[in-house]
């Protein structure tokens, strides 16, 4: 098929365009229905395993184990029938499904647009409407990339800078993982962020901070899991250390 989008031919069997991302409704559609599919013969796989179970613990047994087996086989097959009726035949699985590709379909326009006009501020109001479909978009990782870096350049424009702004500061540079998924970014996408944060840096150096005391800042701060402390920061900042 013709890509509505960037006019790329892929065929109808994928969901998104492998040149620009758009989304193909039939095959999105498609896709999801496979991926139920494939949960509903797993359950029914483990279910054959249990009953195989069932069966060697009844020659091993029968005396003792008779009743314990009934009960089992009654309660997995009361579980079977609880899950496949709340979890795979509800149709509110199809709906949802089925809103997220309308959703997408009519927004993921406005959502490229946006991007490339770094109108963040739309990009939010989308995001908040779908969070789903936003956060699986091609460029989410990119955004949340542009979105902290202007927000820590709004930091630094105020003459008063505190505890939560060196937070920002030393997230943006020496933690990114904290804002988005670093791995997910293009190379284009780490050659902007190299450039955001050596203006970050320099910005910093004319408040008196170098990269390496902003390294160590961070290093000597952060826990195991990457996370700052406000009381400690806060402490360092008014000893002036």
């Amino acid at each position: 098929m013709k890509c509505k989008n960037c006019g790329g031919i892929f065929s109808d069997e994928l969901d998104k365009c492998p040149y620009c991302g758009t989304m193909n409704k039939k095959g999105a559609y498609k896709k999801y229905r496979q991926k139920i599919r494939d949960i509903i013969d797993r359950v029914f796989g483990l279910k054959a395993e249990a009953y195989n179970s069932i069966s060697k613990l009844i020659l091993m047994s029968i005396l003792r184990g008779l009743l314990m087996i009934l009960i089992v086989i009654g309660l997995a097959y009361l579980a079977s029938r609880f899950m496949r009726v709340n979890y795979f035949n509800d149709p509110k699985y199809d709906q949802e499904a089925y809103d997220d590709i309308m959703w997408e379909e009519e927004n993921i326009d406005k959502l490229n647009e946006a991007f490339e006009n770094n109108d963040f501020s739309l990009i939010n109001t989308l995001y908040y409407q779908n969070t789903r479909v936003v956060g699986r978009w091609s460029h989410y990782d990119t955004y949340c990339l542009r979105k902290q870096y202007q927000d820590v350049s709004g930091t630094l424009d105020s003459s008063y800078f505190n505890t939560y702004e060196l937070t920002k500061v030393l997230y943006f540079l020496c933690d990114p993982d904290y804002f988005c998924s670093p791995e997910k970014w293009t190379q284009d996408d780490w050659n902007e962020y190299e450039e955001d944060r050596r203006q970050i840096i320099s910005r910093m150096e004319e408040k008196g901070y170098s990269e390496q005391e902003l390294v160590e800042i961070y290093e000597t701060h952060a826990d195991e899991y990457g996370y700052l402390t406000a009381s400690e920061l806060d402490k360092y900042l008014k000893e002036g250390n």
